[in-house]
Formats: structure tokens, sequence, C-alpha cells
């Protein structure tokens, strides 16, 4: 469960309570459905989220972006998850509410201050590091030190598989959150629900499917745009057909690692044409709505005065020990930097120095603690 769960009081974030599930607690409560003795389950994690023993397999899948509060809101639009909408759990994913950080959580059973998957990306050797990819930083094992799921499985001889696009295989985020897996490539949503029968015939105990469509569409064309509905359409149709084809004893259980919102362009502050943030700073990461500030050396409480002032009710801003209040224990708030900028309402923060034109123009975007990005869904569908 959540030990060390977030008491810090930040008026209008959501989050969680001690003891709260999180999407850390998922694939722990699912192994727990086919064998409590298996190597990360939790029979208490199991219980928190409604998932039942008896299952011989383990189905689990992600659906990038479609936070707890879009598929209420959307439910007009997903007739299959219309017809379990009572079942379907909220919980909170980690901070920052971004994919490198909540499906590593999910993969590992840690928050991002263990893992050092503290964003998007993070300062790196004097320069910007994307932490989906981690390209020319170090091998992803040696950033992320924790042992996943999949690699305790594998220390047990029990199988697992990753289904996903072959162009994921070796990517920095496979590496760090998924490793211990067999990557079986797959490309159409067709296609992954076919492979993933497949495994799942074949007798694979431990089988993930990840579907990143939704969470691509939000940030190329916005949440409730044109593509962004066709691709949640076409999301429950297949899941629709992988339920109807699901082999006797598989334990299904569905979730997502963050939410999504609009942002509005005119509350998108660019540091780079901002003196009073600009100063003193020597590096700008993270994300978004979800910002890391490195500061000169002996300037941080001065340069975070500023950005205290400039921002005002924009954004929480958090420091020192705060920033593991809100990540977790480990060495990830070293890698944040000074101190980490979360954007509210429909605002946020962008470096046009380091970021293109093209991610700063992004309408869809998550990181930061409103209940939009942080509420996730866990619904057992088999």
């Amino acid at each position: 469960m959540s030990e060390g769960a977030v008491t810090l009081h930040l008026p209008g974030a959501d989050l969680p309570r001690v003891g709260d599930p999180l999407i850390t607690d998922v694939v722990a409560g699912g192994l727990a459905t086919i064998d409590p003795a298996l190597p990360g389950a939790s029979t208490q994690a199991a219980a928190s989220l409604g998932m039942e023993t008896g299952a011989h397999q383990l189905l689990l899948i992600l659906v990038d972006g479609l936070g707890y509060e879009l598929i209420e809101e959307y439910v007009g639009h997903t007739p299959t998850l219309r017809r379990v909408r009572g079942d379907v759990r909220s919980i909170h994913t980690v901070v920052p509410s971004t994919t490198a950080a909540a499906i590593t959580a999910f993969g590992t059973g840690e928050r991002p201050g263990a893992t050092n998957m503290v964003g998007f990306s993070v300062a790196y050797r004097g320069t910007v590091m994307n932490l989906l990819a981690m390209e020319g930083g170090p091998a992803p094992s040696e950033w992320q030190p924790v042992p996943t799921y999949f690699e305790r499985l594998a220390a047990a001889d029990v199988a697992s598989a990753v289904v996903s696009p072959a162009r994921f295989a070796g990517s920095g985020l496979t590496g760090a959150a998924l490793r211990g897996a067999r990557h079986v490539p797959a490309e159409t949503l067709d296609e992954r629900v076919s492979a993933a029968l497949r495994e799942l015939r074949a007798g694979t105990p431990v089988v993930y499917l990840y579907w990143s469509e939704i969470d691509h569409a939000g940030h190329g064309s916005g949440v409730g745009s044109d593509s962004w509905i066709a691709n949640l359409e076409e999301f429950d149709a297949g899941l629709a057909r992988l339920l109807r084809s699901l082999p006797a004893g598989v334990r299904t259980v569905m979730t997502a690692d963050h939410g999504m919102i609009n942002v509005d362009a005119s509350q998108i502050v660019d540091v780079a044409s901002a003196p009073a943030l600009r100063e003193g700073v020597r590096i700008v990461a993270g994300e978004t709505r979800a910002v890391h500030v490195h500061a000169d050396a002996g300037r941080a409480d001065e340069v975070e005065a500023r950005w205290r002032d400039v921002l005002g009710e924009s954004a929480w801003i958090v420091s020192g020990e705060a920033i593991s209040a809100l990540i977790g224990a480990g060495d990830g708030a070293a890698v944040i930097g000074d101190f980490l900028v979360l954007a509210r309402g429909r605002g946020g923060v962008v470096d046009s120095r380091t970021q293109s034109a093209s991610a700063i123009a992004m309408p869809g975007v998550h990181g930061s603690l409103t209940s939009t990005e942080m509420r996730i869904p866990v619904v057992v569908l088999s």
C-alpha cells in the first residue's frame, strides 16, 4: 500500500491520504489474484482494489492518458467501459503525473523518488535529457536501480510479456520500467489484442498490453478533439473484442498512468522571455506542468522567492524536504533540483531555449496535482 503517502498541505491539490491505493499497487494486487506467493504480490493491494483471487493468468492493460475523470466525462463514447462504469475505481497516480514517472511506478511498485524517473525530462550533464528515450544518457538500469516486478518474476522462473509497438522495445522507459519481460512487438490495436490473446492462450502467466494513442492524440489535438475521441472509441472497440475472446481463468485489470487537461495558451509562461524567472536559473527541465528549476550556485533561495512572486497562485512551488514528501524518498529529489513548480488551473511554464515549439504548443498536457491529472481508473474486467 501507499506507505509514505503525501501529508503536505497544498490547497487545491488532489493528493492521496496515507493508506490510499496508488498506481504502485496495481501490479502487486494483480499478481496476488493468480498466486499470493509470487514475488511482489500483495493480497492487501488486491483487496483494496477489488481484485478477487482464483485466476490462473494476469492480463494488465494500461491506457496512457485515460484518467478517471476523462472516462467519466466521455463515457458516452465507450459502450464497453460504460457497462462496467460502476466497477471503475478512482485511485491516484504518482507525482509528477506523467508517463515516465507513472509507468515506472506501475512497473516497480516504487514512487519516483526511488526510481529517479521524476518527469518527462531531467537535467543531465549540463543539458536536458528525455527520460522516455534516455538518448545520450546512462543505461536505464543504471539510472533506475529498482528491480521491476518483471525482473522479480523472471528470477522466480515466471514468464511475462509486454505487448507494445516495436519502437518501444529498446527505449529508456521500457528499460527502466518493464525490463525482465519479453517484448512482443505489435503495432495497431488489433495486432496488440491478437498478440495478447496469443500469449495468454500459450500459457504466459503475466501479459501487459500498452495503448499510447489516446495520450498521443491529446498532446497533438487536445482532450475531446475529433482525433482524441476517435482513438478513445477505437480502444473501447478493441477492448470489447479482447474480452469476448479471453481464455478462461484470466484476471484482466485495466488502468492508466495519468489524466490530461487542455491548457490555455495565454496562461503559459516562457522563462526565456521572462527576466524575473530567467535570472539566476541554470537550467529548466521537467515539463510544462511539472517544472524542475536548477538555480545557479548560491542563488536557489533568491530564485525561488522571485518565482513565487511572479507565479503567485498560478502554481504550487515546493522545495527541500517537501519534494521528497511529494515524490517519495530516494535520490529523485536531487535530480529535480532546487525546486519543483506544479501548475494550477490551465497554465504552465516552458523554456523556449530548450523546448521545441511543437512541445510548447501542445494543447493537452499533464504532470501536476489537479484531480483530472492525478486520478486514474482501476477496473477488473474479467
